[in-house]
């Protein structure tokens, strides 16, 4: 069981697609092969209340896959994530920072692992805690040092999208295949989980969501002159209760799709913009579940010749929901985002962004809205 904690400071979202890292192969045969990879982040970050030095994107994995007969190979990852940063949690620093149950009491906690077998020509299928399929379409925005990601309801309640399928799935089987411009990816996921929310109004009820089975699938393709598109569907059965309330069963929906220009280091201009519409996918900033949401997140940069980067974004999670179902429909997360970056080699960069910030709390007497700013560098091998 997983326990959330409200809190009314914006969260600080660490991005995992962001860097594709080279692996350093430790040792191949021509058989079987081993390689690890890793990122090291940190910066510092202020708003106008509190300040501190926090991790970035920081973890390091394991893959190793093995030739079989008649084409196949078996293959593995084991992925951890790193505190190498202590903080006082002033600025709350979470989502694809967690496990699924929560920030780990130790400073190494795991993010992925699975097994799986695969084919140049009939595809993959693995099993595990592993990447949604719809983090194909979803993941393209991903990919800021310290804000973003949280709009298109990857993370959803609190979590690294484990419980629902849409992050870093738990229990989850996929089948992957590709073939010329397309590729697909097909998951179930089998879970039974709960997560309790504590009111930020100790007089509230107590939100309690129980996750069932679910499923998902993506479709990929890479359109001529750069440009690529996608599109995802996911779909968790739910349980809603509240203290002293009749549980309620409904479907956890996200639908989003994406369209891209070039890619994230290419010199020159780079974009991608994401769309989602989801039900009973997203809480908003009181713990109440929105039973419709729309979420649209954009990251786009400019790489010039001296590998300075200018990089802007924008993300929106707007609640559509009504007052019957308990959530009122005002809520809307919405901030710009511009920074800069400089990519000294292409494993080692510093980085600054500025979060400029417009967000509506669901109570209008209530300022929801919080500029902040940071600065850092961040290492891969």
């Amino acid at each position: 069981m997983k326990k959330v904690k409200l809190s009314l400071l914006s969260t600080l979202i660490l991005g995992t697609f962001t860097y594709s890292s080279q692996a350093v192969e430790v040792f191949n045969n021509g058989k079987t092969d081993f390689n690890i990879e890793g990122n090291v982040s940190v910066y510092f970050a202020k708003n106008d209340d509190f300040s501190e030095i926090s991790d970035g994107f920081s973890r390091y994995l394991f893959h190793t896959s093995h030739a079989m007969t008649n084409g196949w190979k078996a293959l593995a990852k084991l992925e951890w994530g790193v505190q190498v940063s202590n903080t006082d949690n002033q600025i709350v620093v979470n989502h694809n920072g967690l496990t699924s149950t929560g920030p780990s009491e130790d400073n190494v906690w795991l993010r992925q692992g699975y097994v799986g077998v695969a084919h140049d020509e009939y595809g993959s299928f693995s099993m595990g805690k592993q990447w949604g399929v719809t983090y194909d379409v979803t993941g393209v925005t991903d990919v800021f040092d310290i804000f973003g990601a949280e709009a298109v309801g990857v993370y959803n309640f609190g979590t690294d999208g484990g419980f629902s399928g849409t992050g870093r799935a738990e229990q989850a089987m996929q089948y992957r295949w590709s073939y010329e411009k397309f590729s697909i990816g097909v998951q179930y996921q089998a879970t039974e989980e709960i997560i309790e929310f504590d009111p930020i109004n100790e007089d509230a009820p107590e939100t309690v969501v129980n996750f069932s089975d679910s499923y998902g699938f993506s479709v990929l393709y890479q359109a001529p002159y750069k440009i690529g598109l996608g599109i995802g569907y996911n779909k968790a059965k739910i349980s809603l209760a509240q203290t002293s309330i009749n549980t309620l069963s409904v479907d956890d929906i996200s639908i989003s799709a994406h369209i891209t220009y070039s890619h994230l280091r290419a010199q020159g201009f780079q974009m991608a913009i994401v769309y989602a519409d989801m039900e009973n996918h997203e809480m908003n900033d009181v713990g109440k579940v929105m039973n419709k949401s729309a979420g649209i997140e954009l990251h786009s940069s400019y790489r010039f010749d001296n590998n300075i980067a200018l990089v802007f974004g924008f993300n929106s999670l707007k609640d559509n929901s009504t007052s019957d179902v308990g959530s009122n429909g005002v809520f809307h997360k919405k901030y710009i985002i511009v920074g800069a970056k400089y990519h000294w080699i292409e494993e080692f960069h510093l980085y600054t962004e500025f979060k400029i910030d417009s967000s509506t709390a669901s109570d209008q007497a209530v300022d929801l809205s919080e500029d902040a700013f940071g600065i850092g560098m961040a290492y891969e091998f």
